[in-house]
């Protein structure tokens, strides 16, 4: 007998208990559909974490700093732990720890106090793949005694006009970005300027305290030639500080030093490193060989490692919840075939006494179980991302009649309550049929035991 023809035998012998079939069908139906929206909830959650923590900054970054055990990061050290696996680059970082302002404008109008000012290495800009909202890294181009940097993202907010009264001489961004927009001008949908643009006004950094007559200050110009956006895991800096090439910060340090008659240091270390892994998944083995050399470390794999094993958890509780309904459903398909083997006795002996081959036999039923599951299966994924779509919609509080934005929300909105995957469509409808083979099985054998001379003396 051909494969055809057990197919066709199947599928009719399926269409003569069209009621039966059907509520079989439907189970496999409600237990595929109980999976796949399981699971997507569990999908959309990871996905949602990952865009969490991408807005936090480089889940790949790690900071390192001296612990006082009187290991130094020195620029030996720092170029030994280049050699540890996976650790693609490794940066110095110093900050300037002196009294500092920088003033913008005319007569230095717009002036921020202590700004957080760093130093790192000119290549550290693209090997730590640091991004800018306007320019870009150190050119290393001398304009006489103007010294390149880059400023953070918000750092011309952090600029507060002197020629105000003291609480109306800032711009407060904090609000407009954290705070439903409340102090924001309602007529407009976009961020008020700061008082300055960085990028086309030379900034003046004062190292030293003006109001000190002991304490001689050091005042330098600085063009801003890169804009870069905020990225707390690669520092503070980038969002309302100044960033200086090493060498510039040390040399403004030695001579800030040299005028107030302060002793230089000898074998100078950093206060802190960077370290940029290969992957994430890297990351805490990297942060324990650095930590057994005596150093301390921090990175966002804290957070990120009990975020993914609540998130896993609860995918695993998702997706038994929804086995469950599907183990019903195989229950059924394992109801009926015994349902059907009891009423084709006799048909099933008629076709062993014309010389059917008993595989033939057992393929029928598996096919017959495995076409519940496959029309189970395809129906049940189908209706799953209906339903899906429908709740990312109904939770968004979307319109219906809106295509753009239901485009929007189904297939950009990190903030998803359900996302089903091509992958886990195909999975449902393949696994859908593996549960019907499986649940046909026990049945097919018993079909296949049949005695012939019982089954056609059966009514």
């Amino acid at each position: 007998m051909k494969i055809r023809d057990l197919f066709n035998i199947s599928l009719h012998n399926l269409m003569r208990h069209k009621s039966r079939t059907i509520l079989t069908v439907l189970g496999v139906i409600i237990g595929c559909c109980s999976v796949v929206i399981m699971i997507s909830f569990g999908i959309a959650m990871k996905i949602s974490q990952e865009h969490m923590l991408s807005e936090m900054g480089d889940l790949r970054v790690i900071n390192i700093y001296n612990n006082g055990n009187g290991s130094k990061l020195t620029d030996n050290e720092i170029t030994g732990m280049e050699s540890i696996q996976n650790i693609v680059c490794i940066s110095p970082k110093m900050y300037l720890e002196l009294p500092s302002s920088a003033a913008a404008g005319e007569n230095g109008r717009y002036k921020a106090q202590w700004p957080s000012v760093a130093g790192v290495k000119k290549d550290a800009i693209n090997d730590f793949n640091y991004e800018f909202t306007e320019g870009g890294g150190f050119t290393g181009i001398k304009q006489g005694d103007t010294i390149e940097a880059l400023a953070g993202e918000y750092f011309a907010y952090s600029l507060r006009d002197s020629q105000r009264p003291e609480g109306y001489n800032y711009i407060d961004y904090w609000s407009y970005l954290y705070s439903d927009n409340d102090n924001a001008d309602e007529d407009s949908e976009e961020m008020p300027k700061p008082y300055v643009d960085p990028m086309d006004t030379t900034i003046e950094l004062t190292l030293g305290d003006p109001d000190n007559p002991t304490e001689k200050t050091l005042v330098k110009r600085l063009k801003i030639v890169g804009i870069l956006k905020e990225d707390y895991s690669k520092g503070y800096e980038t969002s309302e500080g100044l960033i200086l090439e090493a060498n510039e910060l040390k040399a403004l340090v030695k001579e800030y030093n040299r005028l107030n008659g302060i002793a230089q240091k000898n074998n100078e270390s950093y206060s802190q490193a960077q370290a940029m892994v290969n992957d994430i998944e890297n990351v805490a083995e990297c942060e324990k060989q650095i930590q057994q050399l005596g150093y301390s470390t921090d990175s966002l794999e804290s957070v990120r490692e009990p975020l993914e094993k609540d998130v896993r958890q609860k995918q695993l509780m998702f997706a038994g919840l929804g086995i469950v309904s599907l183990f019903v459903a195989a229950l059924g398909i394992m109801n009926t075939m015994f349902m059907a083997i009891s009423e084709r006795k006799k048909e099933i002996g008629i076709m062993k006494a014309l010389g059917c081959p008993l595989a033939a036999v057992r393929i029928m039923f598996l096919t017959e179980a495995g076409l519940i599951g496959l029309i189970g299966g395809i129906i049940g994924c189908v209706i799953s991302f209906v339903i899906s779509g429908a709740i990312n919609i109904v939770s968004a509080g979307g319109s219906f009649s809106d295509p753009l934005a239901i485009a929007e929300i189904l297939f950009l909105s990190p903030d998803r309550v359900s996302v089903i995957p091509v992958w886990l469509g195909l999975c449902s409808v393949v696994f859908s049929v593996f549960i019907g083979i499986l649940s046909g099985y026990w049945p097919a054998e018993r079909a296949v035991g049949i005695s012939v001379l019982d089954a056609i003396r059966s009514e």
